[in-house]
């Protein structure tokens, strides 16, 4: 041990931080400069982009200036395209002629906080933060976070991962995994037969469907909220903390319905064969509907596990 180290160890200390922090800074210096510069422009804050990536990695950052930065790396073969004017801008990876697949190429594009993005991809993943828009892609994954003014994220078998806060949110996935969690307050989400799960106490409005995927609900109850659940075969897990309010219509075709909140046992509907549950828990609450046709329908209450 050097000397000055045993007669200052808290000055040792505060170097050692420093050089963590230090670090730290030029990582990330480091890492904005991997990719090299391709393109810069400035546009309005409020500018329709349009992006194409076919194959390979997406990033979209949001930032404060009226500016678009696009750094990459394109993959042999493929050509960059950048194009528009201040109020409408386009880029990405032209379309091949050929019938090869596409390659793998690599974006990291800043754009104004303000803007409103197309993105699409075939297969290549998109990560993106504090950006609103429209998102597709048939088989990357789709990751969002961050605030937005909107978000609309559809994959056909890619999966879908939403961790925003934004007034209004609709996502669909075909066989994916559709994840909601963040603050959004209206959303619309749907599976064909992938799983759906929504982990958020926030959602004021909530719409949410399959056919056959699993849909799990693990949220509040906030007064006056409005959530519709529906499914075909799959089953639908409500967990909501223990002491809840509210009002819970639950009904099934030719499943079961498993109530954890209460006593209170469905009983037969029509020729014997629907069965029904109707709880009301108090005025302070949401009202849940839940129906699918064979699927199980399980109302439970939150545990710390289950969270």
């Amino acid at each position: 041990m050097h000397p000055d180290t045993a007669r200052h160890p808290g000055r040792c200390a505060v170097v050692g931080l420093l050089l963590l922090v230090t670090g730290a800074k030029e990582s990330r210096a480091q890492d904005a400069e991997v990719l090299p510069l391709l393109r810069t422009r400035a546009i309005e804050a409020t500018a329709d982009i349009k992006v194409f990536a076919p194959a390979g990695s997406l990033r979209l950052v949001a930032w404060e200036r009226d500016s678009v930065v696009v750094r990459g790396r394109v993959a042999p073969g493929e050509r960059f395209f950048f194009s528009g004017n201040a109020r409408s801008l386009k880029l990405g990876i032209f379309d091949r002629v050929d019938d090869q697949a596409p390659g793998a190429s690599a974006f990291v594009i800043y754009v104004p906080r303000n803007s409103r993005l197309s993105v699409k991809t075939v297969s290549a993943d998109v990560k993106a933060s504090g950006v609103s828009g429209w998102f597709y892609t048939v088989s990357g994954v789709l990751q969002l976070s961050g605030a937005a003014t909107s978000v609309e994220a559809e994959a056909m078998r890619g999966d879908v991962i939403l961790d925003v806060s934004a007034p209004w949110v609709r996502a669909r996935t075909g066989s994916g995994h559709l994840l909601v969690r963040g603050a959004p307050q209206d959303v619309d989400a749907s599976t064909i037969s992938g799983a759906l799960d929504v982990s958020s106490p926030d959602i004021m409005r909530g719409r949410f469907a399959s056919v056959s995927g699993d849909i799990h609900y693990a949220g509040a109850s906030p007064t006056g909220g409005i959530f519709e659940i529906s499914n075909h075969s799959g089953g639908v897990d409500v967990l909501v903390p223990s002491e809840v309010g509210g009002v819970f219509d639950l009904s099934t075709i030719t499943g079961d319905i498993e109530n954890g909140l209460s006593r209170i046992r469905a009983v037969a509907g029509d020729g014997g064969r629907n069965r029904l549950l109707r709880l009301d828990l108090g005025r302070d609450g949401s009202h849940f509907t839940v129906r699918t046709f064979k699927g199980v329908i399980r109302l439970r209450p939150q545990t710390a596990r289950a969270r």
